[in-house]
């Protein structure tokens, strides 16, 4: 289970809206024209590649590779399982090719894949698991269902909870998926981990409830500095290489235009000796 995509869409040219897309779309809120601009021209395929990492129908080249959307840390904040990271990263080399060679709908199409696994590690549930240090989850489809009631359109209720860090950084898509899921397992300032959320679910505690707001932010600009770092990367060109010519060079010339310079010389001096006048 994941955030929801709203179902599997059954007309591509408008897919089912559910979380995945409202923390995709609202990312979008945080970039200027310029760097969200292929992506709005290509909005459907975008929100379309949000469902494909849950969806493994062949016809809509779906990928279904659920078992890889999830963090896990040990007690001690070490890295033990980063396969979301991972998939993040591959998805985000495979936006950034075709980006550089413009190839703009395939480019919104992974881009929107690649935020599916950033956004799934804001679940608190996909840091937890039987053979992790912090258990089993005993709420996961039914915390990620009541989320997706209040967001499964672009203006919802839990755009409340939204709002601008006031800074896009570039970085790495592995980086702040990793970070991501390190603020949803352990809880950040306050404490609030997965353990936590899950020993203290109830929608009706404003902690918790809020808690769950400031997943969903922490996701949205998440997934916004990425965006931001990839229309960075693909707009940043090499300089060409320029030799510098040293200014006291005496420039080079082929030998045959020098023995022909030679000759002409000397020939208009031969012309010149026999129309001078004798004494």
């Amino acid at each position: 289970m994941c955030w929801s995509n709203g179902g599997y869409s059954a007309d591509l040219a408008h897919p089912d809206y559910g979380t995945h897309d409202w923390i995709a779309e609202h990312a979008l809120d945080y970039l200027p024209q310029a760097e969200k601009q292929y992506i709005l021209d290509n909005l459907v395929v975008y929100l379309l590649g949000t469902e494909l990492p849950d969806n493994g129908n062949d016809i809509i080249e779906g990928i279904g590779d659920t078992t890889k959307h999830h963090i896990y840390y040990s007690t001690e904040g070490m890295l033990v399982d980063d396969a979301a990271a991972k998939r993040a990263n591959e998805t985000y080399n495979q936006a950034l090719s075709y980006l550089k060679s413009k190839d703009y709908a395939n480019a919104a199409r992974t881009a929107g894949i690649m935020t599916h696994y950033v956004s799934d590690v804001a679940v608190y549930a996909h840091n937890m698991g039987v053979n992790t240090a912090w258990g089993a989850e005993q709420h996961h489809s039914d915390y990620e269902n009541y989320v997706n009631t209040r967001t499964n359109s672009y203006s919802d209720t839990f755009n409340s909870y939204l709002f601008y860090d006031g800074n896009l950084s570039t970085t790495t898509v592995y980086n702040v998926t990793a970070a991501l899921a390190y603020d949803t397992t352990f809880g950040g300032s306050n404490h609030l981990g997965c353990v936590w959320m899950d020993t203290n679910y109830n929608w009706s505690n404003s902690v918790f409830s809020s808690r769950c707001g400031e997943f969903l932010n922490l996701a949205v600009n998440a997934v916004a500095d990425i965006l931001h770092t990839l229309y960075v990367e693909s707009s940043t060109e090499q300089p060409p290489l320029i030799t510098p010519v040293p200014t006291n060079m005496v420039p080079e010339f082929p030998a045959t235009i020098l023995l022909t310079a030679a000759l002409l010389t000397l020939t208009a001096a031969a012309i010149l000796y026999k129309k001078k006048p004798k004494s």
